[in-house]
């Protein structure tokens, strides 16, 4: 099935409010159980996120959009990421987001490999991401992109 999903470039006009939900989705899932906040409030954190992080920009940021059967399939957010550390710039997964309705039919690995593909073109010999750590189905599809962990981010209930 994979050989009828199409990748395009993003359309801010045609596709903003199909990124928006599926990224809405996708962010609220990544908020473990025991750290979930009232719904408004992260709905006006969402809003703060895409206003700040502007994914329309192309100065600042790249999304590919994936077409399965001509509908609205998922999308890769790709920005950029300063190290904490070494403060370098790297090309950066915000978001790699499928519909459940399309999810196991290759599109999350036909968007990866459309970013790989135009990153290596720019010259780039790196990509970053983060993924949380209940989050194992998509831990384990980044395993099997060749993801490896660089760092672990800890936390402590008090």
């Amino acid at each position: 099935m994979g050989d009828s999903i199409r990748i395009r470039l993003y359309d801010h006009l045609r596709d903003a409010r199909k990124f928006a939900a599926l990224n809405y989705r996708t962010f609220r899932d990544s908020v473990p159980q025991d750290e979930q906040t009232d719904e408004e409030e992260f709905r006006q954190h969402h809003a703060w996120l895409l206003k700040h992080f502007a994914p329309h920009d192309p100065r600042k940021n790249t999304v590919f959009v994936a077409e399965l059967d001509a509908k609205y399939a998922g999308h890769c957010w790709l920005g950029q990421q300063t190290d904490f550390f070494t403060r370098r710039v790297d090309p950066w997964i915000f978001d790699l987001s499928v519909s459940p309705e399309f999810r196991g039919k290759g599109v999350a690995r036909r968007l990866h490999a459309t970013v790989e593909k135009h990153l290596l073109a720019q010259g780039h010999t790196s990509i970053g991401l983060q993924v949380m750590a209940h989050n194992e189905t998509a831990a384990k599809l980044y395993d099997k992109l060749g993801y490896r962990a660089r760092a672990l981010s800890l936390k402590k209930r008090l």
